[in-house]
């Protein structure tokens, strides 16, 4: 399965057995308690300003690069504190919750054997972020290739100190000829 909207970048393109995903709730627990040290009392008096904003744009943009790297070893905690417990994502097949997401692509049946996530754009807006790319892939579901370009947007939420992916959507970008 590809990557739903962060996000991650990817993961909800591919990957199923071409069934929609089904909204089933998600009670899975995954956000990261531990809180963020601060630079000091003028950073916590001033959430907003741009040294803060340029380490959140680093963070996110660790985050997303990372968010490959787990995909492709499967790596559940990880991808268990990357999506917010109510994260949802979309793409042409429907919607997915974290539970069905999680599903997806902890499954054997999708193997990602490479994945490129580039063109990054951050977007920090207080305790909110969007996060715009492109990712490509080598990728098959049940031996079935799966590999392409697919173009992302991810929103983050800070909460407890860390960034949590709380929305995706990811979309093919098919070749136009030029």
């Amino acid at each position: 399965m590809k990557r739903v909207l962060l996000l991650g970048p990817f993961l909800l393109v591919h990957g199923c057995d071409g069934s929609a995903p089904m909204e089933d709730g998600d009670g899975a627990a995954g956000t990261r308690n531990a809180g963020r040290a601060a630079a000091g009392p003028a950073a916590a008096a001033l959430p907003g300003r741009p040294a803060d904003a340029a380490r959140d744009e680093a963070e996110l943009v660790r985050l997303e690069r990372d968010y490959a790297v787990a995909l492709a070893r499967k790596d559940r905690a990880f991808l268990m504190r990357f999506y917010a417990p109510d994260w949802h994502g979309g793409n042409w097949m429907g919607f997915w919750t974290k539970s069905t997401m999680l599903k997806s692509v902890l499954n054997a049946r999708y193997v990602v054997k490479s994945m490129n996530v580039r063109d990054l754009k951050v977007r920090v807006m207080g305790e909110v972020a969007v996060v715009q790319g492109v990712d490509e892939e080598v990728s098959s579901v049940d031996g079935k290739d799966t590999s392409g370009k697919w173009a992302f947007t991810d929103i983050f939420a800070r909460r407890d100190g860390q960034w949590v992916a709380v929305a995706s959507h990811t979309s093919e970008v098919k070749p136009t000829g030029e």
